[in-house]
């Protein structure tokens, strides 16, 4: 009686999770822990959906119990991956998915989470093998076409990103995530307008979404030349960790500072000039672009609370 209890929470919890319903997904997962402390599926489900609440330390915590109570379980192992990700331990957590995709029965979604990993890795060849593969199994699976798209959007193929997207969200209208690719492939054609349509679609579900606000942030930054230079530069300097970002800042500021003493050594006192007033400018453009931003953005979403971490 006990586990068909357990059973039902975790199955309703999935849907709320589906939905975006991240509370009740929550509470539905702690309940069923209440009834049995020691069910390893509901220690993966919770973390799941801590997952995506962000909360990824509370969700790693999780996982690891589900592993303690089964480690030989493919579906913890697909969990195990997850969090993994998030936690950017992607060796880690490739050597989780392996597990996964030996289980006796894969799902087309344990494709899918490798295909992400080895994208993280570098190895886009193989993440487009591991989706074909998701799709060997599940023609219409939204998350395979949706990744594929994806890829094929990064590798300059818009027509075919289009035409996976598209696939996707016949599968599934109502997708968040292929909703954001599609605007991401319409923002790559120059259209801002139906790029909106598809980010509103998104805010409309779930106001915080992350991948709508950032779709939202990106179209702005497209209408704007001004903002829109700090936003790609913010996003190019978001790339890799936090040495590599240190590093291009203090070697920006040594090549600067190096052309302004040769100005000076050969009395070129205007070019001296020029290059101090250009890095004072962009210390104070990267200073207040962010809140201008940010203020456009708030203003732009009228009534949606932006997340105080975006």
């Amino acid at each position: 009686m006990e586990d068909r209890q357990v059973t039902v929470l975790l199955e309703q919890a999935e849907v709320q999770r589906r939905l975006g319903n991240l509370r009740q997904a929550t509470e539905l997962a702690q309940r069923a822990l209440t009834i049995d402390p020691d069910h390893a599926w509901a220690h993966a489900a919770l973390a799941f959906i801590l997952l995506d609440t962000r909360r990824v330390r509370a969700a790693a915590i999780e996982v690891r119990a589900a592993l303690a109570l089964d480690g030989n379980d493919p579906h913890i192992h697909h969990v195990a991956a997850s969090v993994m990700v998030a936690e950017r331990k992607l060796e880690d957590a490739w050597a989780h998915c392996l597990i996964a995709l030996e289980g006796p029965v894969v799902e087309p979604g344990a494709y899918v989470l490798g295909a992400r990993i080895r994208d993280l890795q570098g190895d886009p060849a193989r993440a487009r093998e591991l989706l074909n593969e998701a799709l060997a199994l599940d023609a219409d699976y939204t998350d395979a076409l949706t990744q594929l798209a994806r890829l094929e959007l990064a590798a300059g193929d818009k027509d075919r990103a289009a035409e996976l997207i598209e696939r996707a969200l016949t599968s599934d209208p109502a997708d968040r995530r292929a909703h954001v690719i599609a605007g991401y492939i319409d923002l790559a054609r120059g259209d801002t307008a139906s790029a909106e349509q598809h980010a509103r679609f998104v805010l409309n579900q779930i106001a915080t979404d992350e991948g709508g606000l950032e779709l939202w942030a990106a179209i702005q930054a497209r209408r704007s030349w001004l903002l829109g230079a700090w936003w790609r530069w913010h996003m190019w300097m978001s790339l890799g960790d936090d040495r590599r970002r240190i590093a291009l800042l203090i070697g920006g500021f040594v090549v600067a500072q190096l052309a302004i003493i040769i100005a000076d050594e050969l009395d070129l006192d205007a070019a001296s000039r020029v290059v101090s007033l250009a890095w004072l400018g962009l210390c104070a453009y990267t200073w207040f672009a962010p809140e201008m931003f940010r203020r456009m953005l708030a203003r732009s979403l009228g009534t949606v609370r932006l997340d105080p971490d975006f």
